[in-house]
């Protein structure tokens, strides 16, 4: 399993240790409002870490297999969510670059700093050809992510698990020429 880091961040792999800190994340409404699950999936944060916090460390278990890392603060030494690529059925087998981050790390640049460390462990250790990401339209904040990580939004929107969102792209020759290095 890979670990990155950032000038302020570590993206490492899950740990059973996470559980409690991504739990407590996942605990805010306003934080998972825009996830699968909408602010109601608060509720369940305990037994959603539970669940998906070995669910991550088995992707990555798998062959060729990649997934979310926990991101850790440098300096605090602090869980503060997750980030990475994974595929994705909803996405028809595509990579998706996915992310959540607490709101103590709100507002600091970390989700593009850890979007673009994901990104570019895509193209140049993984070689993917392409990697998109989705948000619900009204989440404004996520879709900036996705086009400071170098990501061009499509026209329209598409349709994941049963939501309209807003599909943005970023591929290879597109990333190696620059555009979104």
């Amino acid at each position: 399993m890979t670990t990155l880091a950032t000038p302020r961040l570590i993206l490492r792999p899950f740990e059973s240790a996470d559980i409690p800190a991504y739990a407590d994340i996942r605990a805010k409404p306003h934080v998972v409002q825009y996830l699968s699950g909408g602010a109601a999936g608060a509720a369940q944060a305990w037994e959603s870490a539970k669940e998906r916090v070995p669910a991550f460390q088995a992707i990555w278990q798998e062959p060729g297999g990649y997934g979310p890392w926990a991101v850790v603060e440098k300096a605090s030494g602090q869980l503060i969510g997750h980030c990475g690529l994974r595929v994705w059925d909803a996405l028809g087998g595509a990579t998706e670059l996915l992310y959540m981050l607490d709101d103590t790390a709100w507002g600091k640049g970390y989700a593009t700093e850890a979007a673009r460390a994901s990104v570019r462990f895509g193209f140049e250790v993984l070689k993917l050809d392409e990697i998109v990401a989705v948000a619900l339209p009204e989440n404004s904040a996520s879709i900036r992510v996705m086009e400071r990580a170098g990501m061009r939004r499509l026209p329209g929107f598409t349709t994941v698990l049963g939501k309209t969102a807003v599909k943005c792209v970023l591929r290879r020759e597109d990333w190696l020429a620059g555009e979104g290095a």
